[in-house]
């Protein structure tokens, strides 16, 4: 050991470091010493304070592995909890609940009694969960819908989702009724019409000799798409309801198909903007007084090459429309429109809303560009054939239609399902002033 002395002392340089070293871990003890002794005091205290209430409540809750406090929300992973927020009970009891267990049952084994109003909803998530009540009072079955109106229909059922209700209608068979039709043409006046509106004046006799044939009892009046304005919404093409009518056509028959002719070009300065259904509507605003006649048919026919674009609904106008007739059957929508709905020179695509109207009123739609002679052959003696029938309101359900002359039902007739249309034989006609009653089922 190396020595050596200063101011008259003596010391070891190995001692002292020594001696340093031992006082630093004595110094460490002691600290780690005192917090180990905090520590289990605090825990003690915690576990062992004798002020501290430990006193539960009985009755753990919906998730809670052993008891809980009454009126919490959240379970502890000791201590679960009574009354959870959805459908907990006071006082209930739970084993096997998750860490969680408050809002549905737990997750493992929960179970939940009683629920809030109708039975739990929830139950248990996983496995062993129970709901006692099921949810919004459970299912239902069958069931019908029974309901009466003033006017025919009585009792309404229900079979597999579909609702049904039972239609009576009530005609009076007269000599003239059947024969009188009012027909309102609507001409599509813009840029693209001049060949439809030749072609439409070339055939007509194809359409008209029918009704001149059978002896029927019309009237035409003609009026445009064009509704830029109120005053030409609807506006009657002068002359139309006067040259145009039965009447005219026995008195001089050459001179009757000219003025149609004529009458029917509406020229090509309308707006683009073209509202067949709206043109409608103003027609029966301004005229329906004194064009419309209540006993007799309305056949609307619609000749465009470019979708309706007027504002409403489509059935707004059908049953504006309807409105007129004390049988809504009266009254059909024939259409002449593009149905391919290819787009030629920046026409508006499109003739749903015509077809709509055209099936709302069992009426008939045909290709503005077929051969027109064809189109209005056919829509002729559409409309002709309505003329010695009955036409029903609405599509009867297959097999519940039954028909009553005078009270003793009948099977001499046909049924015609496209125009929804009743003809009788022509050897059992009704007499004139028979009753005739006419019963089916239509889907409300």
């Amino acid at each position: 050991m190396k020595q050596s002395t200063q101011n008259g002392f003596w010391f070891s340089k190995t001692s002292t470091v020594f001696n340093f070293n031992q006082l630093a871990m004595t110094l460490l003890f002691v600290a780690s010493v005192t917090a180990c002794n905090k520590d289990e005091f605090y825990q003690k205290d915690y576990l062992q304070n004798p002020y501290r209430d430990d006193t539960v409540t009985t009755g753990g809750s919906n998730g809670g592995d052993t008891s809980g406090v009454d009126g919490s929300t959240q379970g502890g992973v000791d201590s679960g909890v009574t009354s959870g927020t959805t459908d907990g009970t006071t006082g209930g009891s739970s084993s096997g609940g998750s860490t969680d267990g408050s809002v549905s049952g737990g997750t493992t084994g929960g179970t939940s009694t009683g629920g809030s109003t109708d039975g739990s909803t929830s139950g248990g998530t996983t496995s062993g969960g129970t709901t006692v009540g099921g949810t919004a009072g459970g299912t239902t079955s069958g069931g019908s819908t029974t309901g009466s109106t003033s006017g025919g229909s009585t009792t309404g059922s229900t079979t597999g989702g579909v609702t049904y209700e039972d239609v009576t209608e009530n005609f009076s068979q007269n000599a003239q009724q059947t024969k009188k039709v009012d027909i309102m043409w609507v001409i599509d006046n813009s840029g693209s019409m001049a060949d439809e509106q030749q072609a439409l004046g070339d055939n007509f006799n194809s359409f008209i000799t029918q009704f001149i044939n059978m002896g029927a009892d019309f009237k035409m009046g003609i009026t445009t798409t064009d509704t830029s304005s109120d005053k030409k919404k609807g506006k009657m093409v002068a002359g139309s309801d006067t040259k145009l009518t039965a009447a005219a056509a026995a008195a001089n028959p050459t001179q009757f198909m000219d003025d149609f002719k004529s009458l029917v070009q509406v020229g090509t300065a309308g707006s683009g903007n073209e509202m067949g259904l709206m043109a409608t509507e103003g027609f029966m605003e301004k005229y329906a007084a004194s064009f419309i006649r209540p006993d007799a048919y309305l056949a609307i026919v619609i000749m465009s090459d470019e979708e309706d674009q007027s504002p409403k609904a489509v059935k707004a106008y059908t049953d504006y429309l309807k409105s007129f007739k004390a049988n809504a059957g009266l009254v059909k929508i024939y259409s002449i429109v593009n149905v391919n709905d290819v787009a030629t020179g920046g026409n508006t695509i499109g003739h749903a809303r015509y077809q709509a109207a055209t099936e709302q009123t069992a009426g008939v739609m045909a290709d503005i560009e077929a051969d027109f002679a064809d189109v209005l052959l056919d829509m002729g003696a559409s409309i002709v054939n309505l003329l010695d029938s009955f036409a029903l309101a609405n599509a009867p359900v297959a097999g519940t239609l039954k028909v009553y002359v005078n009270g003793v039902e009948s099977t001499d007739y046909t049924f015609d399902s496209a125009s929804h249309s009743i003809k009788f034989d022509s050897a059992h006609l009704p007499p004139v002033g028979a009753q005739v009653k006419i019963t089916y089922k239509k889907v409300q």
